[in-house]
């Protein structure tokens, strides 16, 4: 979106600049994650800021350590054309990135995110959960409403999910029925304890098709970097950790979620839980 600045006082932190720079240090790091550098080749980086005079870019620039950033000014007409092409590559990517059907992120999106969360969470020693999901009996509501039916059923599992999670875990559908959670900085146990938290918010909506209502489960996985093995650390271990978990809860009845089993488990509970996760675990509890 276009960023506007005014003639107020430059923030120290926050504000229009600071949300700016976060943005930029958001494509910048998806840059150097995903691009090799080849030989003496440079990446340029483009982004139409409209209604900022140079003056203003140079403060922003000074104050955030952006000199090497390349500011040039274009004319009207021109930054309007720089700014369809890069509205159309938004929404190329959007359409690359996103579930058809239900809108939020597909299996390509991911795989990619899960790939960077794992670096991300390797690099700062920093905790990564996932939980998987794959709803209970789906091909019964196929086979009696309809497909139809089902599509708006997974709409409105797509949609709980968004509206459900936190707003920096990462959600896609990257099956029929199966969908997935990134959990950035979060514990086996809270990851167990948001997918609990999910499957009784599933369990109180009320599907309607053919004037017949009915409720959905899910069977879920929840797997953390933390407790594979060194050599085992990895987006794919991960996957199949979880995957492993979900498929036990659907061996054992279906409508649950556990934790992926692992040696590292049951050795020492409290010390999985971290400082700043216990005081969000027990206003949760409260809030029951």
């Amino acid at each position: 979106m276009p960023t506007k600045f005014n003639d107020a006082p430059l923030p120290p932190e926050g504000g229009m600049y600071g949300n700016m720079l976060a943005d930029l240090e958001n494509v910048v790091e998806s840059i150097l994650l995903q691009l090799p550098v080849r030989g003496n080749a440079a990446t340029a980086l483009v982004r139409v800021l409209q209604g900022i005079s140079l003056e203003d870019w140079e403060r922003c620039a000074s104050t955030y350590g952006l000199e090497n950033w390349l500011a040039v000014p274009l004319q009207c007409d021109r930054a309007e054309a720089v700014a369809k092409m890069l509205a159309l590559q938004q929404r190329l990517a959007f359409q690359r990135d996103h579930d058809a059907l239900t809108g939020i992120g597909n299996r390509g999106y991911f795989n990619r995110r899960l790939d960077e969360e794992v670096s991300r969470a390797l690099r700062s020693h920093t905790e990564l959960s996932l939980i998987l999901l794959d709803l209970d009996n789906f091909k019964q509501i196929n086979d009696r409403w309809g497909h139809a039916c089902g599509d708006r059923v997974l709409q409105d599992v797509a949609r709980l999910l968004q509206n459900s999670m936190r707003h920096y875990d990462i959600t896609a559908r990257i099956g029929g029925e199966e969908f997935a959670v990134i959990l950035p900085a979060t514990t086996v146990w809270t990851g167990v304890m948001l997918g609990n938290r999910l499957l009784s918010a599933l369990k109180k909506e009320r599907f309607a098709c053919n004037e017949e209502s009915f409720t959905v489960t899910f069977s879920g996985g929840v797997a953390t970097l933390a407790l594979l093995d060194r050599e085992r650390k990895n987006s794919a271990c991960l996957l199949e950790s979880a995957d492993k978990a979900m498929y036990e809860v659907k061996k054992n009845g279906k409508n649950n979620v556990a934790a992926a089993s692992s040696e590292k488990l049951n050795k020492d509970r409290t010390s999985l839980v971290h400082a700043g996760e216990k005081q969000f675990l027990f206003a949760d509890m409260g809030a029951e």
